[in-house]
């Protein structure tokens, strides 16, 4: 290394040193993600309201529920038991409100605070929400309880209540807290044995609202009408709940989510199916030799019928049937005159009128210097009868 370069070295390693501290010990930024979930000291997360909750449920055991409503209540006891969800988005499906409906039946408490609502609970309970006509950054909350209720509304400056209740068409509601322009923000319906607690401001439950805002008693006096008894807190069905990634049962749970599963993986199969197809390498067909034994016989019998050399011809016809009657029979038909016809016609089931034709041709082929066309067709007839007579 050049020692005129060290010094160039020395600059450039000095300079990330004191990159690398100033990024380490720079305060960090704040961090307004709206988790609401009881782990979260920040702004937004419940780290402060479910550490108190011993406050407001003196002696009574809050367990943590991470897992679906039915999935957690289908292995519990028939104890009775307030159930509190602090939500973005409260959008379960049929299954989980059919569970949450059996719950308050059976004389549970249910505390929803969110702000939407699935249409599944909310068309069963028959309520609606509604966004504020006014986009205000200060919120005035109350109750309308004369004993909970304040003089001076509680105020909250860091968000404002854009939503509120439109309809609660049911005479079993009863309208517990509104906002300043007098609609309800939270009210309580009976159901079975037991109630609904519906409420669209769960900002009311965070760190901020409850520390900095200072008006830390309007969450507790929500709570306060649950009843002392045991409570199970939601962290299942939060904004920024981590899935299990080893797990698909989050996934199929979603109607939306299962349809798109199935489909990449049909498009999946579908692709390596055509890609594979493409790209395999064409086998090529291999046509099976052909017997080409008729086409030659063909050939040889054309070229000797066409050169009129008959006699040849009905000489080659009478030594391939001796051949055959000699290999089957043991018997010589040429050049043999004392063969006994009536015998040879026993022994082989031809005809002995067709045997004695034969016999004449074999004699007349020698003797004749030509032979007809005619008369080869003859010879070549009789001897197509042999063949199939020949037992």
């Amino acid at each position: 290394m050049n020692k005129k370069d060290i010094k160039y070295y020395i600059f450039i390693v000095l300079i990330l040193t004191v990159t690398i501290i100033v990024e380490i010990y720079k305060p960090k930024p704040v961090n307004w993600d709206f988790t609401l979930e009881q782990k979260d000291k920040i702004p937004y997360g419940t780290y402060v309201i479910f550490n108190t909750l011993d406050e407001v449920f003196p002696g009574k055991k809050t367990e943590v529920n991470k897992k679906t409503i039915w999935e957690f209540f289908k292995k519990k006891d028939k104890t009775l038991r307030n159930v509190i969800f602090i939500s973005e988005s409260f959008d379960v499906d049929k299954t989980e409100t059919a569970v949450l409906l059996n719950l308050a039946k059976e004389g549970n408490n249910i505390f929803i605070s969110a702000h939407s609502f699935g249409k599944s609970l909310s068309d069963t309970l028959r309520f609606s929400t509604k966004y504020s006509s006014l986009y205000d950054t200060v919120s005035f909350l109350n109750f309308y309880n004369k004993n909970l209720k304040r003089t001076s509304p509680y105020k909250y400056k860091k968000f404002a209540g854009l939503k509120f209740f439109d309809k609660t068409n049911n005479s079993d509601v009863e309208l517990l807290a509104f906002n300043k322009d007098k609609n309800p923000v939270f009210f309580r319906q009976k159901y079975g044995d037991g109630f609904f607690y519906i409420s669209c401001v769960p900002e009311i439950f965070t760190n901020y609202a409850v520390v900095t805002e200072k008006n830390y008693d309007f969450a507790y006096k929500m709570l306060s009408y649950l009843p002392v008894r045991e409570t199970v807190w939601d962290e299942y069905y939060k904004p920024f709940r981590k899935i299990n990634k080893n797990s698909l049962s989050y996934l199929l749970s979603q109607d939306s989510l299962k349809d798109a599963y199935f489909l990449l993986i049909l498009f999946t199969l579908l692709f390596a199916f055509f890609t594979a197809k493409r790209k395999q390498r064409i086998i090529p067909v291999i046509k099976p030799y052909k017997n080409k034994t008729i086409e030659f016989v063909k050939t040889i019998s054309s070229l000797y019928y066409k050169s009129k050399n008959h006699k040849d011809i009905a000489r080659k016809i009478i030594i391939f049937l001796n051949s055959f009657i000699k290999n089957k029979y043991n018997v010589n038909i040429i050049d043999n005159e004392s063969i006994d016809i009536e015998k040879l016609s026993e022994q082989t089931g031809i005809n002995s009128e067709l045997l004695k034709k034969l016999f004449f041709y074999l004699s007349k082929i020698n003797k004749l210097e030509n032979i007809s066309e005619n008369q080869l067709a003859e010879i070549n007839r009789t001897a197509e009868k042999i063949y199939e007579q020949a037992k």
